[in-house]
This record gives structure tokens, sequence and C-alpha cells, in this order.
């Protein structure tokens, strides 16, 4: 399967910042608009924003609030269901050590990137730790800060509000400047170490292994599927061209779903109307050829295949009348629907 070429984030982890950012007194939206991100799709539900996008948002944020720690701002907004139904998962897990390989086993529902997420013993604890490969695009230290401080207010959730890891390892360089306490060390409560290479989170084991009153083994398994077939969606994507081929054919090939729209179409992709029609001008189409296109394909197969007459096939494809479904077909095709049931063409006839 292809995966997607660029990173990208989860849209309603993005709007987690926007809301904090409103929370602050500081235009979220507005700012997103800088960024380059389209906030329609802070509504969309799956859908997804380039990771150059959001690491302008996240360095704007900062300068606007002049918060250098804003991710554990941003970390206090974060709702049920912000990633996806990882959540559910994470909520439903029978102790925390599932909760944290959960994580790591669906990271990318969050962030698509070429990240290496482990988790496991180490040393008499549980570490989580997350790295990149040379020359690929990292997120901003705030982001992963922001989800770091995610997976420990779920824990103090989970677990109890003592909880806190052994020791915590950021790529930032250096702390934040001199306050009179470091407002990272003081929110994770243990160690923190300043210029690590990647991320890293050790928890003691007895914390960890603790049985969740959460825990919900076939609610956990149901989020599973869920997030597993979410990802399965982004990684084998293609163009946006092709991705409108098969979801107007399906509408079309229910028959009485009624004319394909472009908004039905983009919800079912999860992106904003604006994104499709934008994507589709890039790739050279627009959404109308595109349905002109998969309705003649659908037409010379109830044609071939099915036998169908001309007033059902107009029918049944949406058509306004048989006479405009004739027009059509004759100028796409040029041949009317009648010579072309007895053309000896049957591979012509099945060529979307």
């Amino acid at each position: 399967m292809r995966r997607i070429a660029a990173p990208t984030v989860l849209a309603a982890w993005t709007a987690t910042v926007v809301r904090a950012l409103q929370a602050h007194g500081v235009d979220g939206v507005a700012l997103a608009r800088r960024a380059g991100i389209d906030p329609e799709l802070f509504t969309v539900d799956g859908a997804r924003i380039p990771l150059a996008n959001t690491t302008r948002l996240w360095h704007l944020a900062v300068e606007a609030t002049g918060d250098p720690c804003f991710g554990l701002e941003v970390a206090r907004f974060v709702r049920p269901a912000t990633f996806h139904a990882l959540g559910l998962g994470i909520v439903a897990s029978r102790t925390f050590r599932d909760a944290l390989d959960r994580i790591v086993r669906f990271g990318p529902v969050a962030l698509t990137t070429s990240v290496e997420a482990t988790g496991g013993e180490q040393d008499g604890a549980y570490v989580l730790a997350l790295d990149w490969a040379a020359g690929v695009p990292r997120p901003s230290y705030e982001s992963i800060e922001a989800i770091a401080a995610c997976i420990v207010r779920t824990g103090r959730f989970l677990v109890g509000r003592a909880l806190s890891p052994l020791e915590v390892g950021l790529e930032r360089p250096t702390p934040p400047p001199p306050q009179p306490l470091d407002p990272i060390e003081r929110f994770f409560r243990c160690p923190v170490h300043y210029g690590y290479r990647g991320y890293r989170m050790a928890f003691a084991l007895d914390l960890v292994d603790r049985p969740l009153s959460t825990g919900n083994g076939e609610l956990a398994r149901h989020a599973d599927r869920v997030v597993e077939a979410y990802l399965d969606h982004i990684r084998s994507a293609g163009p946006v061209m092709e991705q409108v081929h098969q979801v107007v054919a399906s509408l079309l090939a229910d028959g009485g779903a009624g004319e394909p729209t472009p908004s039905a179409v983009a919800r079912e992709l999860a992106m904003s109307n604006r994104t499709l029609q934008r994507r589709l001008h890039e790739e050279g189409t627009t959404f109308r050829d595109i349905v002109a296109h998969v309705r003649i394909g659908l037409a010379k197969r109830l044609i071939a295949i099915d036998g169908l007459a001309t007033n059902q096939v107009a029918e049944r494809l949406g058509y306004s009348d048989s006479a405009a479904f004739r027009r059509a077909f004759k100028r796409r095709t040029g041949m009317t629907p009648g010579e072309f049931a007895m053309s000896p063409g049957p591979d012509e006839a099945l060529a979307l």
C-alpha cells in the first residue's frame, strides 16, 4: 500500500491548540489561517493537516502567548475524542501499561511520520521513547511536550493524581527561561533531562501494572479495530482524484443516493469542501468532471453487463431524464447508448 508522502497531524489535535489559544485571549482561528490551516477541518471527523502547517501554528502560538511551555497548557484542552478512537481504547485499557502500549502502537493517529516509538521494560521501569530518523521532519518541541503532558494527565486520571514519571528526557536543548521553578519539571514532578535525543518517559512498574477501574476488554478491542481501520485508510490513500472517484462510484452504485455533492464526498474523505476543491484543482481536474466520468463508466457496465434500457440507466444514475443521459453519453463516448449496446467491444464497455 502507498503511504502518505508528507507527515500529517490529526486535525482534532490541532484544534486543541486553537482552543488553548482562545482561552488565553488569542485569536487561535486567525493564527491557524496564518499557518495555512483551513479551520473548517476542525469539524471534519478524521481530517488531517500537513505537519509543516501545524509546526508553523505552534511557533505562532508560542510567539503570541510568550509562553515557551505552551504545550503544557494545550494538554489541558484535550477532549475524549481528540485522538479519534484511540482515546476510548486508552481509557478502556486493563492497565496503564496496556494504555501506553496502545499509544506506541497507534501513535500515527496523532502524527504520521517516520517516528520510532518503543515501549517496554528497561532497567526496572517501563520506558516510552520516541525518536526520528535523520532527515525526517521533526515536530516542534512544544507539540511533543504537549503529547507527553497528555499522557501524564491521562495517567493521573486513570491511576491516581499522584502518578508521575520517574524521569523525562526532552529534545528541547535547555530549560525554559529562568523562573522561580522550572514549569516543565514542576508539571511532571520528576527530574527532566534537556538536550536528549528524541523523547523518553520512564514509569514505575508497580504503577503501570496496577489494574484500572475503567478497564473494559471488549470496548478496548472495539476501539483498536476502529483505529486500525482509520490508519489503513490514511496509509492507503492515493491521489485525491482517485479517492473521489471511488467514493462517487460507491454513491452512484448504491442507487437512490441522489446526486453526489462535493460536501458529501469531502466528509467521506475527512477533509473540508474547500480543501477537496483545491486538491482536485492541483491535480488538474474538477469534481464535476470526475462525476461525469464515473457516471459514464457505470452506464457502460449497466448497458453491457446488466442489459438495462436507456431510461433505466438514466434513472439509476440520477440523470434528469433519458434525453440528458443520451446527450452526456454521446458527448463522452461518441456513440449513443443504443449504438454502444450494439457495438462489439466488451473490453471498452468495462473500462471506467
